[in-house]
């Protein structure tokens, strides 16, 4: 359908709603009414606020959960206030109590090419409060930056030590890099479609594990519990993670969460305290709705309650992931892998001078299917260029056989959490 025609349809629509005149009042976010709900012109105006003011992330998913909302609000009020209603749906960013139903009406109001002129009219805005100062919020005594979906957690050691870049057959994998080490051990995992068989899962490989991960945590901080809602569809939460939706794709992923559900992750750390290690099963418990007909919205639905050694473990070395920068990386592993090498590497380095790191140390780490040291290089050459091309704020060069690293800003504003007042 052209854009032109797409104007036609969206206004035909607005007509039939009731859309109100031009020479209305306009909608405020900090003061919604049910007009503003139900009207589609006046909730797409809500929107662009939202986006201005950081209140909500501008994507195509997120346009449509943002109709949602307005959806639940107008069909869940009890009390004639729905615009209170939605605008503490929109602040607590919680959809897991949206029903198909309401999901449906959304898609219906606001169709993918509806969202997609929204999201390109809501750019300018986005990155005019992306420029603004961080949106800093309180977590366990100290202020971390959270924007939204757009970062997700990792544990300290999965930025040193990464999964496997492709599938292995072997039940066990093992990578250690400087001071810490990594283990993880595939397991199983019961099969949603049939009764009393259990999957035999593998050890998570490729690039998306690298998102699925860092996602979960990151749901689980911000939300301050283990159980993470992996979206009420599979296509939210693909393009949640910006992954091209394809029936493929989806099989993927499903497989790969089924992967980090089962696995066990050992992390093993050396310091001048002596070692250290947490070892756990990633999830407590998993659950799975599967909806077999192709042509509803919902597709599969997983819940996961990470195990209370390996939340513990997060939230005490927790490292912010910017996920638009890794899944515009998403097409290599390794270059995913340098990224977050770089991004926890780099912040904590000395304003002074620059640290030499000889490249033969990082070959296994980032190319262990490169046969020549040569080869590896050149490689690496290719992968900086296309980091910087994502994030160009690194200050990394090669000169030789040695990788140059200087001090450089984090791509997520962070500060340390500030140390609990003594009893």
């Amino acid at each position: 359908m052209s854009r032109k025609g797409s104007t036609i349809q969206l206004r035909k629509v607005a007509k039939r709603k009731g859309e109100v005149s031009a020479g209305a009042t306009q909608p405020d976010i900090e003061r919604i009414e049910a007009q503003d709900l139900r009207d589609n012109a006046r909730l797409r105006k809500l929107y662009l606020q939202a986006v201005r003011r950081r209140y909500w992330p501008n994507s195509s998913a997120a346009a449509l959960e943002f109709a949602a909302y307005a959806e639940k609000a107008l069909a869940d009020d009890k009390h004639g206030t729905p615009g209170k209603l939605f605008y503490a749906l929109v602040k607590r960013k919680d959809g897991s109590m949206v029903t198909e139903a309401q999901e449906t009406r959304a898609q219906q109001r606001f169709p993918s090419h509806v969202r997609e002129d929204l999201v390109v009219e809501a750019i300018p805005l986005a990155k005019e409060a992306a420029e603004g100062p961080p949106k800093l919020v309180a977590i366990d005594g100290g202020q971390e930056a959270v924007f939204a979906a757009d970062v997700g957690y990792a544990h300290a050691c999965l930025m040193q030590c990464f999964l496997p870049q492709k599938p292995i057959q072997e039940r066990d994998y093992e990578l250690n890099h400087g001071r810490a080490s990594l283990v993880v051990e595939a397991g199983r995992l019961i099969n949603p479609e049939r009764r009393n068989q259990w999957t035999r899962c593998q050890v998570p490989s490729g690039p998306k594990p690298r998102l699925i991960l860092p996602y979960i945590i990151g749901e689980a901080v911000r939300n301050g519990t283990p159980e993470v809602d992996l979206g009420r569809s599979l296509r939210q939460f693909m393009d949640r993670l910006g992954i091209p939706v394809s029936g493929r794709n989806g099989k993927n992923l499903t497989r790969e969460v089924q992967n980090i559900a089962a696995a066990s992750i050992l992390i093993g750390q050396w310091n001048h305290d002596g070692a250290h290690m947490v070892g756990s099963r990633v999830a407590r418990s998993v659950s799975f709705w599967i909806e077999r007909d192709p042509d509803q919205l919902t597709l599969w639905t997983p819940t996961m309650t990470l195990s209370d050694d390996f939340f513990e473990a997060v939230q005490q070395h927790r490292v912010p992931v910017n996920m638009e920068h890794l899944a515009k990386l998403s097409r290599s592993p390794r270059r995913m892998d340098l990224y977050s090498w770089l991004s926890y590497r780099t912040p904590k380095l000395s304003s002074r001078g620059r640290m030499p790191v000889k490249l033969h140390a990082l070959w296994e780490i980032f190319a262990p299917d490169i046969s020549r040291f040569r080869d590896f290089r050149a490689r690496l050459l290719r992968d900086l260029r296309a980091i910087a091309g994502v994030y160009p704020d690194f200050k990394a060069e090669i000169d030789g056989d040695i990788l140059w690293l200087r001090r450089s800003k984090p791509p997520v504003p962070y500060q340390p959490r500030r140390p609990s007042a003594s009893p």
